[in-house]
């Protein structure tokens, strides 16, 4: 029983002098302190969650542009990029300012984080200068394969302007080929209608009759002979090259040459019982009269 007592007692004065010390200022000014550590505690946990939250963005945001930029840098580069698609070249451009706005904006978080004091830690801000220089190269290789697009597509202008005056300039030449085709074949066909003329030789092979009815020959009295004329209708005619032809057959047993041609430039030669006229010198032949009238018996 005085056991129970005394615990009852010191159970007592402990209550007493719990409630005495808590009501002391120097135990309410302790405690506010705890209070406050334990609130900029958390101010900072806060902080730091948010800080590596913004971390991790901008190296998921390095990692994307890694990627992207070996795939750009390719096609840039390509056959110094004058092969690649006008719309190919319009995305590659679109792709690259999107990766330039990222980096700005990496680069504006990394120089606020490096700003905030409240972050300490060398590890972290040593993080943050690796970080910071990777973007720098990143954005410094952008600007270079956006120099060298805007080249070649320099390049490109200019290779279109001198395929389009080629183009001009091959389409003029084909005029002129064309006109001068034709000014050609006009003279060809002129050309070969003076040669035509110039070579075509005429002939007649026909009775004495038939030679005075088609106007050939005039008719003769008791003491006249008769006269070759030569203004009768060419349609009388057949039209030969004194080139190509050396021998006419007269298809008669008996004929004699009525117009005049060199005596030496010709024979009649008799062959399977017809005559033959061997021509062994045409232009002799054919010098003082185009026309060959043969009169058959």
């Amino acid at each position: 029983m005085k056991r129970i007592f005394i615990v009852l007692v010191s159970a007592l004065f402990a209550v007493s002098f719990i409630s005495c010390v808590e009501n002391s200022g120097k135990y309410k000014a302790l405690r506010a302190q705890l209070d406050s550590l334990q609130q900029e505690h958390g101010i900072q946990s806060g902080e730091l969650d948010e800080a590596f939250a913004i971390l991790n963005e901008v190296e998921q945001g390095l990692q994307s542009i890694r990627e992207s930029e070996n795939i750009i840098t390719v096609q840039a580069q390509s056959r110094d990029g004058l092969d690649v698609p006008a719309e190919s070249r319009e995305q590659i451009k679109n792709d690259m300012q999107a990766i330039s706005d990222a980096i700005r904006q990496y680069q504006a978080q990394i120089e606020q984080l490096k700003k905030d004091n409240r972050i300490q830690s060398a590890q972290f801000r040593k993080r943050l200068d690796a970080l910071s220089a990777e973007l720098r190269q990143k954005s410094e290789l952008i600007e270079s394969l956006t120099a060298q697009l805007n080249e070649k597509d320099a390049q490109l202008a200019v290779k279109t302007e001198q395929i389009a005056s080629l183009d001009l300039v091959v389409s003029n030449l084909k005029e002129e080929v064309a006109t001068l085709n034709k000014s050609s074949d006009e003279l060809k066909k002129k050309v070969a209608e003076q040669d035509r003329e110039l070579y075509s030789v005429y002939y007649i092979i026909a009775s004495k009759a038939d030679l005075i009815d088609a106007g050939v020959i005039t008719k003769g009295g008791l003491f006249k002979s008769s006269k070759v004329s030569y203004e009768s209708e060419k349609n009388s005619f057949v039209t030969i090259d004194s080139r190509e032809i050396t021998s006419i057959n007269t298809n008669a047993k008996k004929a004699k040459v009525l117009s005049v041609h060199p005596a030496d430039s010709y024979l009649l030669e008799k062959i399977n019982d017809e005559i033959i006229i061997s021509i062994s010198d045409p232009a002799r032949f054919w010098e003082q009269t185009k026309y060959l009238v043969v009169q058959t018996n």
